[in-house]
């Protein structure tokens, strides 16, 4: 009797899986960052961003994606990183109603992170040059190769105003 309820409890554990959250994995300069994968439309290579006069420094300028013309950032003034010369890989997202590419320098992965191995912020994180960039992360994702920071679009999104 004692073994069919030890394969029980084995049966029923197995079923209970963590919850897990998808992620898109990526970097700039030497950090990594995760976006939520239901932000994420698609990655694209580089392709030739038209500059429109008089907008902010971030926005680097639009691109015709299939007929839709997207506003092409680069968020690394956000992050208090400087500022690459070439980008490498364009992140399309949509939040709400914006849709907008994000200037990234390589897309690694996509996986599934168990929801425990998001810990919050430290207090003091982020803070580099009395500019305070956690304001722009949401969590860190703990992972056997490293850590990645996830992302705020919500709070980058405000800070950079396309509009």
């Amino acid at each position: 009797m004692a073994e069919i309820d030890s394969d029980v409890t084995a049966d029923v554990m197995e079923v209970m899986r963590e919850e897990e959250i998808r992620v898109c994995l990526f970097t700039m300069g030497e950090d990594h960052y995760a976006i939520p994968v239901e932000l994420l439309t698609e990655i694209i290579i580089s392709q030739r961003i038209f500059p429109v006069p008089t907008t902010p420094p971030h926005v680097l300028g639009v691109i015709n994606l299939r007929g839709n013309i997207v506003p092409i950032v680069d968020i690394r003034s956000a992050l208090s990183l400087p500022r690459q010369s070439t980008p490498g890989q364009i992140a399309i997202l949509k939040h709400n109603t914006i849709t907008l590419g994000i200037v990234v320098d390589h897309v690694s992965e996509v996986i599934g992170v168990p929801v425990s191995s998001v810990l919050s912020m430290p207090a003091d994180a982020g803070s580099q040059a009395g500019k305070s960039r956690s304001r722009f992360l949401k969590s860190i994702i703990q992972r056997d190769a490293g850590v990645a920071a996830l992302l705020d679009v919500e709070q980058i999104i405000e800070e950079i105003r396309l509009e």
